[in-house]
């Protein structure tokens, strides 16, 4: 291995590292971290720290929910309101307004989200971007304003459902330009075909499309979707350009599932417009772990609470924590920053629920959403940055050990500023804090 040039200061304290990279198992899920080898000043070994990766954790590699949650509201169009059961992936639950503020998904094109997965273009058929089928054709265009000079019949899907509304009138059609099929001054030039079909599609859907000789369409063939379509036989390519448009230019994208968009949820987390913090900064170990039975935490002990109301947040009774020390034996007489401070558990020991049934846990969130789950979220820290929160949840001092999980929240600033809401969704398994572990505060201390 070779010797980082670069030290890091912890607190007061000098340490050198040694870095290789590994994969921690946890909960069945693998969580890939970076080993960092802490080393004295005077070049002895003082155990590792293992760092989460995050050029090798994506969204996917997250897993599932060890715990069971729900939302119960929506708000102007974008749909908060579900529910997660343990097990459920996260992939599935997660949408990318969730995760627009954290990771700015609204601002990726198509074709980046494609080559950074490692995917090609003609691999991506349009049913595994899934906000495309709830795309009407006039929505479809406005995303991909290239294609309103192109003819109708060199754009396939557009062609396709040209062909199926209008059969074999469709001819008339194909050679227009695309901006026909929503710019009504254009529209005359088919508009008065007679037609009467019903429109069937493979989800066994059907409506029917009526006019008289001098009437419109009684379903503009603006407004059908493109979901009529079986979009698994497009292609990312067979549209030309379409790789250049933004997540954020395509109606509804924001109600679509992680999951649901080919090649999103395997992106590195560092990769993203908003990437994950990395920072080394403040690191500290874990000396003891203790269970409730051990009282109170006063303010100027602690080291937990929330970025609303600050990471020094007391606690008063059942104060499960881990406790925060120096280098062991280190022979050193100066303390540390973090010595002797101490990390709450981030869940109620005999409720997980944090609301409505048990309104515990610190103040979170801001604005009109801060108001969602009793406005409380489990006490714990940001040490990465403002995508996900991290709370100690489960600790057994018999065995020494200790376990973390990660919450994320759900942020709106468009079109009206709705604010955030707590750091609640979850809990999603994160690395252990054992005993002599290394762990990451971050800032705030």
């Amino acid at each position: 291995m070779n010797f980082l040039k670069s030290s890091l200061w912890l607190g007061l304290a000098l340490a050198s590292i040694y870095s290789t990279i590994a994969v921690k198992s946890i909960q069945a899920t693998e969580i890939p971290t970076q080993t960092y080898d802490m080393i004295n000043e005077d070049n002895s070994w003082a155990g590792t720290l293992e760092a989460p990766n995050f050029s090798a954790i994506t969204l996917r590699s997250l897993g599932s929910f060890s715990a069971s949650g729900f939302i119960p509201d929506d708000y102007v169009g974008y749909s908060l309101g579900r529910q997660w059961q343990a097990g459920d992936a996260v992939i599935d639950v997660l949408k990318l307004g969730d995760l627009d503020e954290a990771l700015g998904i609204g601002r990726m094109r198509l074709g980046e989200i494609v080559t950074k997965s490692g995917h090609q273009f003609h691999e991506v058929t349009l049913d595994r971007l899934g906000f495309i089928e709830e795309q009407t054709v006039a929505s479809f265009i406005q995303a991909n304003p290239q294609l309103k000079s192109e003819s109708i019949e060199n754009v396939p899907p557009l062609a396709d459902l040209v062909t199926l509304i209008y059969g074999d009138r469709a001819r008339i059609i194909l050679s227009l330009p695309v901006q026909v099929l929503i710019d009504v001054r254009h529209q005359s030039q088919f508009n008065p075909i007679s037609l009467n079909k019903s429109l069937k599609t493979s989800s066994n859907k059907t409506f029917t499309l009526s006019q008289s000789e001098t009437q419109a369409p009684k379903i503009e063939i603006s407004e059908v979707e493109m979901g009529e379509l079986d979009l698994s036989q497009y292609t990312l390519e067979d549209v030309s350009g379409m790789e250049d448009s933004f997540v954020e230019d395509f109606e509804g994208w924001k109600n679509e599932y992680a999951g649901e968009v080919e090649g999103l949820a395997d992106i590195s987390l560092d990769n993203f417009p908003n990437p994950v913090a990395t920072t080394l900064a403040f690191v500290s170990r874990v000396d003891t772990i203790w269970s409730d039975a051990h009282g109170e935490i006063k303010s100027g002990q602690s080291v937990a609470g929330s970025n609303i109301a600050g990471y020094a947040v007391p606690c008063q009774t059942q104060c499960a924590h881990i406790e925060l020390d120096d280098l062991e034996n280190s022979g050193r007489d100066i303390r540390w920053i973090s010595e002797g401070r101490r990390w709450m558990l981030g869940n109620d020991p005999n409720n997980a629920n944090i609301c409505p049934e048990a309104p515990w846990g610190v103040d979170g969130g801001e604005g009109i959403l801060g108001e969602v789950n009793c406005g409380k979220e489990p006490t714990g820290r940001n040490p990465f940055g403002p995508t996900f929160k991290v709370a100690l949840w489960n600790v057994d001092e018999t065995t020494d050990t200790a376990e973390t999980s990660i919450f994320f929240r759900i942020c709106i600033r468009f079109p009206v500023d709705l604010g955030c809401t707590p750091y609640f969704i979850g809990p999603i398994p994160w690395l252990p804090a054992n005993r002599e572990d290394w762990i990451i505060l971050g800032p705030g201390l």
